[in-house]
Formats: structure tokens, sequence, C-alpha cells
């Protein structure tokens, strides 16, 4: 899902989000990521890469609210969809790269 998500975000910083999505809004990207996540469980896919992306959205960096993330992005982005989708992948990239200095640390 993560690298998924990251091929996402390089699509979106040249112009090519809705590609994705159709319309930019970010009902359609949650709905995008809980799709892909049922296709991976249905399939008998164990992403625990995305889970501890949950985590630590949650646990480190306080973004994961109760309400969801879409709806406090939403929020912190004025209702601009294109940021708080941006929001997402940046923090979903953030991970990533945390993750890979651990894995060349180790």
């Amino acid at each position: 899902m993560l690298d998924y998500l990251m091929r996402m975000r390089q699509d979106m910083l040249r112009g090519r989000l809705a590609m994705y999505l159709g319309d930019i809004d970010i009902v359609r990207m949650v709905a995008f990521t809980d799709g892909y996540r049922s296709c991976q469980s249905a399939n008998g896919i164990t992403d625990e890469e995305y889970g501890l992306f949950r985590d630590w959205l949650r646990d480190v960096k306080q973004e994961f609210p109760t309400e969801g993330w879409a709806a406090k992005y939403l929020r912190d982005c004025e209702g601009d969809h294109e940021r708080a989708i941006r929001k997402f992948l940046d923090f979903v990239a953030e991970f990533v790269a945390l993750r890979e200095r651990e894995r060349q640390g180790s």
C-alpha cells in the first residue's frame, strides 16, 4: 500500500492525481485507500507496513484522530481537498524515508 501511495504522491507532484481519483476529493481518497486495503485483505495479504504507518501517524505525529485523518486534514487545509490529500501523502513519504533510514542503520 505504501509503495502505491508513494507512486500516487509522485504523480500528484506532476499534476496527475486525478488519474487515481477522478475528482480530487478527500472522500474519494479515503475510499481509494479503504478499497485497496479491502482488496488486500480479501486476497489474504497482510500489510504490516501500512499498519506501522497508521500507528506512527497516530502515536508519533498525533495526526490520526478518532474523527479520521481526512476530516482533520481537510479542516487543517481550510477545505482544500488537494492540500489535504497532499498532507496525507507527505506523511506517507516521511514515514517511508524514516523506515529506509532505520533499515540502513541496522
